[in-house]
Parts: C-alpha cells; sequence; structure tokens
C-alpha cells in the first residue's frame, strides 16, 4: 500500500482549522475589541454601561448588546457594533426572499444565485452599520450624565461624527471578513463563533454582582447546567415525517420505492423571534415613561423589569416564532417539490392534503418552540431578582439567550467535525485518491 501523504491527515487537516480558528475568532478579534474610537472616554463608558440602572431601557440594552460583543460596547471599541448588523441584513435578506418572485428565482438558481444574495447582503451589512454607526457617534458626542461628564472632548461635532462612523463601519466589515474566512477556513460557521466567542468572553465580568458565597455559586451552576441541558434537548428535538417514493416498472426492472425523512426542528426559527421582539420592548420601556402612561398607572406594566413587560415580552416571542415560520416555512412549495419528485406521506393525498398534514404537525411543535424561547427570553429578569444580579449580565448570560447560541454553536461544530471525519473515511475507502472521481472532503 503507497504510504498516505501527510497533508491528507484527516487530524491535521482538522488541526490546522482549529489554528486557524483560534487565530482569527480569538487573538484578532479579542485584540480588537480593546481598540478604542479615537476621542471616546472609555473608561468613563464603561462605567456607564455597567452602572445602569434595573429597569431603564437604555441600560438593559447596552447590557444586552455588550455581552453579544464580547464588552466591545463598554470598551468604546472599534468592534462595537459587532457582527449585528450583518444578522439584521440577513434577516431581512432573508424575509424579503420569501416575499419578492425576483430574490426567490435569484435563489433557486443554484450557487450563482446563492452568490448574488449574499453579495446584497453585503451591500445591507454596509449600509445598516453606516446608519448605526452615525446614530451611535452622535449618541456619544451628545451625551452627558447627572455629573456633567461628558464621554467625547476636544473634537467638533462634525469631524467626530465623519471620523468616528467611517471608524466603526469599517471595524464591523473587518469583523465580517474574518467571520468569512473562518467559515471558509476554520470550523462551522464564522459569524456564529463571532458571536459565541464574544459571550464567553463577557462570562467572568458577567457575575460581578454577587458576593462571593459559595452557595450562591453552586446555585447559579446548577441553574446553568439545569438550562443547557433543556437546551440541548430543544435544538436536537426533531418531528420525523417519513417520506416514500412511488414505484414504477420499466421493462423488468423497479425504479423508485425509496423512503426518507422530513426533519421539522422544533427550534426552527432559532433566536431570531427574540431578536424581533427586543426593539418592540425598548420602545415600549420608552412609553412606559411617558407621563400619560404614569397618570394612567400603566407604567407599573409596561415599565422594564416588571411583571407585565415579562408577560408582553414572551407574547411577542410567539407571535413573531409564527410569523418567522409562515414567512420562512413554505409549505406549498415542499408539497410541490414533493410531488415532482414522486415522494407522498403514506396515507395522505399530494397536494392540499399533504400541506394540511404539514401544516398540522408545524403549528404543534412550533408552538413548544415558541414557548421555549419565551421563557429562555424572560428567564434573566426572574433570575435578576431572584438570585440577585446586580449588574444584569450575569443573569441575561445565565437566562438563555446566551446559552442557547452558545450550546447551539457547540453542537453545530461537533457535528460538522463528526462529518469531517466520516467524509475523510469515506475517501479512504476508496485508495489514496478517494473515490473515482477524485471528489475532495466536504468543507464547512
Amino acid at each position: 500500500m503507497v504510504e498516505r501523504d501527510l497533508s491528507e491527515s484527516p487530524v491535521r487537516e482538522l488541526v490546522r482549522r482549529f489554528l486557524i480558528t483560534i487565530l482569527l475568532g480569538v487573538v484578532v478579534y479579542r485584540f480588537g475589541v480593546f481598540v478604542p474610537i479615537p476621542g471616546v472616554d472609555a473608561l468613563e463608558l464603561k462605567r456607564i454601561v455597567r452602572g445602569s440602572g434595573e429597569g431603564d431601557p437604555i441600560g438593559d440594552i447596552l447590557r444586552y448588546a455588550n455581552m453579544f460583543n464580547g464588552g466591545a460596547i463598554a470598551n468604546a471599541s472599534v468592534f462595537g457594533l459587532g457582527i449585528m448588523p450583518y444578522i439584521s441584513a440577513s434577516i431581512i435578506m432573508q424575509l424579503l426572499t420569501f416575499s419578492f418572485p425576483t430574490l426567490k428565482a435569484l435563489q433557486k438558481e443554484g450557487e450563482g444565485g446563492r452568490r448574488k444574495i449574499q453579495q446584497y447582503t453585503r451591500y445591507a451589512t454596509l449600509l445598516i452599520c453606516l446608519v448605526q454607526a452615525t446614530m451611535a457617534s452622535v449618541a456619544l458626542y451628545n451625551f452627558k450624565d447627572d455629573q456633567n461628564h461628558v464621554l467625547v472632548s476636544g473634537y467638533n461635532l462634525m469631524p467626530f461624527v465623519l471620523q468616528s462612523a467611517l471608524v466603526i463601519t469599517t471595524g464591523s466589515m473587518v469583523l465580517l471578513w474574518l467571520a468569512e474566512q473562518i467559515t471558509k477556513f476554520g470550523i462551522g460557521n464564522g459569524v456564529s463563533l463571532i458571536i459565541m466567542i464574544g459571550i464567553i468572553a463577557s462570562t467572568p465580568s458577567s457575575f460581578h454582582g454577587l458576593d462571593g458565597d459559595l452557595g450562591t455559586y453552586l446555585l447559579i451552576a446548577a441553574i446553568s447546567l439545569s438550562i443547557i441541558a433543556a437546551i440541548v434537548v430543544v435544538v436536537r428535538a426533531t418531528r420525523n415525517i417519513q417520506l416514500e417514493q412511488q414505484r414504477r416498472i420499466q421493462g423488468n426492472k423497479v425504479y423508485g420505492g425509496a423512503t426518507t425523512v422530513l426533519p421539522l426542528k422544533l427550534n426552527q426559527a432559532n433566536v431570531v423571534p427574540v431578536i424581533f421582539a427586543s426593539p418592540v420592548m425598548v420602545v415600549l420601556g420608552y412609553a412606559a415613561a411617558s407621563p400619560w402612561l404614569q397618570f394612567a398607572g400603566l407604567d407599573a406594566f409596561f415599565g422594564s423589569g416588571t411583571a407585565g413587560y415579562r408577560y408582553i415580552f414572551a407574547g411577542l416571542i410567539i407571535a413573531f416564532t409564527y410569523f418567522y415560520i409562515s414567512i420562512t416555512f413554505d409549505l406549498n412549495e415542499m408539497s410541490n417539490h414533493f410531488k415532482t419528485h414522486g415522494f407522498f406521506v403514506r396515507g395522505i393525498k399530494p397536494g392540499r392534503k399533504t400541506v394540511e398534514y404539514l401544516q398540522h404537525h408545524l403549528t404543534r411543535i412550533t408552538f413548544v418552540g415558541a414557548i421555549f424561547l419565551a421563557v429562555i427570553a424572560i428567564l434573566p429578569q426572574m433570575l435578576d431578582s431572584a438570585i440577585g444580579l446586580t449588574g444584569g449580565g450575569g443573569a441575561m448570560l445565565m437566562g438563555g439567550t446566551g446559552l442557547l447560541i452558545v450550546v447551539g454553536v457547540a453542537l453545530d461544530i461537533m457535528q460538522k467535525i463528526a462529518s469531517f471525519f466520516l467524509a475523510h473515511q469515506y475517501r479512504g475507502l476508496g485508495g489514496e485518491g478517494g473515490d473515482a472521481g477524485g471528489a475532495k472532503a466536504k468543507r464547512f
């Protein structure tokens, strides 16, 4: 047997991908988090972000965004916007793709169409970055607290806004480039990994409000492990719809008759409904501070941190979950695809009956997934009041949204590593060059 080339070793290739991921995702990204925007008092901004009071909508959203960005906002970093503009652009393009026939047809053109949609997503990301960076720069320049402290000194408004918006936008686009390089040459999805690294990096500072009591730490560990176990079950849970292919006889041969499954994930929408509902709750938090709501006594119901606020937040997440699934899950197109390739559900007629059957099951599993997302989203405030994490960050991290992302990305990486070794195993069955076509191992 001819000795294998070391460059084809799956272990060596996996180590190389790990090193690339660590270099770009940990070293370069975390270094950029500590590079401040010129002219901004980073220490003062960190004090403001970490010292925002409970029930303050601005404080809540700053702590929430700071957790996902790995402390970039508190450090006044050039990566302050993080990867979230790209997430927003991707969600917008996904909704537009299912709403406009032109984009839907472009998506069906194959790899070329998907690349063009990806290019549109990058343009949308650049536009969102410019808008958000400009708004953030104006807010930084005009900020003054009760002690008349300012974040920017020695700059006029227009030069500072132009400079800061350009720097922040460039930082976000560089971060997007790093994520794409991780996806191409590293392990897993680069965007998800960047978010996961940011959340993990925020873990130590998230628990600064604890009094150091051992019992409290043990309670936090127990709750976190319980939440992680629940997340693993929900993320991995699927409802498999059995599909069979029609048989046809041509001459003396029988074609078709294959069986497969359609997996309907319990958490099909992932964290997208939480992203949709969060801005609405910020608006409601501002409205709760208006004199009219205070006069009517509704501020106690709509105010951030109240029980009514949590109920509304949970209701919005459930509603947005159904909305997102209805937009992105075209059952009619799926049924037509089954009919074209000769697949059917046993005992169900193709066409309208198949759509109704799939809709019935999708509605039921979506309800369970939506309830789970709602509980995960409101858990931070409940834990904050029960355990007493005064900073709020630890409760948000432990409360599920952060853990949901971290556990989901970790499971995805494990699955892709298994697929990586499986691909190399199949290559080994065909000898040194793999199969007859010389197909390369699947990249991820």
